[in-house]
């Protein structure tokens, strides 16, 4: 099957937008992207030619930081007691249908409830369900007393549905070899605390710089990719200093740890959107002021503009992910990450489009396949309704978007 998408404005990835653009797609496979001339436009009855009237061409988005089994999480206890795990295997196959609709055309996973993004995949990958091409993710990896093990000791409840819980480089090793036997591409740990959480707050680091080493030396050793969950200066600086490939939020990173990641060449997931999220949904699910007010949240929104500010400044790789899944932070807002990249933290709308595909196939480390639309790689797409370089917001109306995968439209809004 050979397909002929023309008359586009073409935002490829790689450089400044051009009009008038054509792809040609053989199978999967874009083997043309730019003009093309009429004596060299394909024909034939194996053809299929999709006049886009002049709207935009983009990569595929890329979500970096997704939780697909989160379903629209109210309290702690909705992640794993109050959601068994054929429950969340459903709720994970629809939330990837919603993603691959919206535009998601591959999504990095930074934890699974039950560790069920790893029977998603591959049912993704056999084609008996619609979603993103997907890195799956472990449970999370966490410390006694961290984040994820918020159960109060006597009830001896754990989190094992969300979290595996180690404390030192040996069991650290033994949580990492579990999770890569049972099929994870993501090791994902906590390192930090989280405002909305008075057992771990903001400022506290969980693991020692000798426990995450231990668990980035592990993951390596295997050909896989640590992502840790961190907000305070210190535990940012653990795990920059361990060499996390992910470095999630890092809200309170100081200049030299910044330093340290763009030096390193590490990715930093803000996850913003998701903070914002709070203060204006929050209250209709309880989270009031007499919540927010103490556990300093308006402070870290704040601080972290500053920070995402400075990082941008340096040059990190920065990736839109916006831990959606909750209920005041739901899954189908995806874009709205991407627009935190141009309101706050200052990205041009080409820019932010580019750490939303580019940038986010590097973080796959699928480069070579998907982020950009070039000669070779694979026909992953959408087609914007809409200027997009003039208002982003565009990119949240999914009715404005047509989306393909692998050379089939999964979605098509072209009327």
């Amino acid at each position: 099957m050979r397909s002929w998408i023309k008359n586009a404005r073409v935002i490829d990835g790689t450089g400044a937008p051009a009009r008038d653009g054509s792809l040609v797609i053989e199978g999967e496979t874009i083997v043309h992207v730019g003009p093309l001339s009429a004596a060299d436009a394909p024909s034939g009855a194996d053809t299929q030619v999709v006049d886009v009237a002049g709207r935009t061409v983009i990569p595929g988005l890329i979500e970096a930081h997704i939780h697909l089994s989160y379903n629209n999480v109210k309290v702690i206890a909705d992640l794993d007691l109050n959601c068994p795990p054929e429950y969340s295997t459903l709720v994970s196959a629809k939330n990837a249908e919603l993603a691959l609709s919206h535009g998601y055309t591959a999504a990095r996973s930074a934890g699974s409830v039950h560790g069920v993004d790893v029977a998603l995949k591959r049912a993704i990958n056999e084609s008996l369900y619609p979603g993103p091409r997907l890195l799956a993710a472990s449970r999370d990896i966490v410390a006694t007393g961290g984040m994820s093990d918020w159960n109060p000791s006597y009830l001896k409840l754990g989190m094992d549905g969300l979290a595996l819980i180690a404390d030192g480089a040996d069991q650290i090793r033994t949580a990492v070899r579990r999770s890569i036997k049972d099929g994870a591409d993501v090791i994902k740990c906590y390192v930090g605390g989280d405002a909305l959480l008075p057992h771990t707050p903001i400022s506290d680091c969980t693991y020692t710089l000798d426990e995450v080493r231990g668990l980035v030396e592990e993951t390596h050793m295997r050909g896989r990719m640590a992502a840790a969950h961190v907000r305070g200066a210190r535990s940012s600086r653990v795990a920059a200093e361990a060499g996390v490939d992910s470095i999630e939020h890092a809200t309170y990173a100081d200049d030299e740890t910044l330093r340290l990641i763009a030096d390193r060449g590490l990715t930093l997931v803000p996850g913003l959107r998701y903070l914002y999220s709070i203060i204006e949904n929050g209250p209709r699910f309880g989270i009031t002021e007499a919540i927010v007010g103490p556990s300093g949240l308006r402070d870290e929104i704040k601080q972290a503009a500053d920070t995402y500010r400075r990082a941008r400044d340096l040059g990190i790789r920065m990736c839109p992910g916006g831990d959606f899944g909750f209920a005041w932070n739901p899954h189908g807002e995806y874009a709205k990450d991407i627009q935190v990249f141009v309101d706050v933290i200052g990205f041009t709308p080409l820019e932010a489009i580019t750490c939303a595909t580019r940038s986010g196939a590097e973080l796959m480390r699928m480069q070579d396949r998907i982020g950009t639309l070039e000669v070779g790689k694979l026909a992953d797409l959408v087609v914007v309704s809409g200027d997009l370089l003039k208002d982003i917001a565009v990119l949240q109306d999914r009715s404005r978007l047509s989306v393909m995968k692998g050379g089939r439209f999964v979605t098509r809004n072209l009327s």
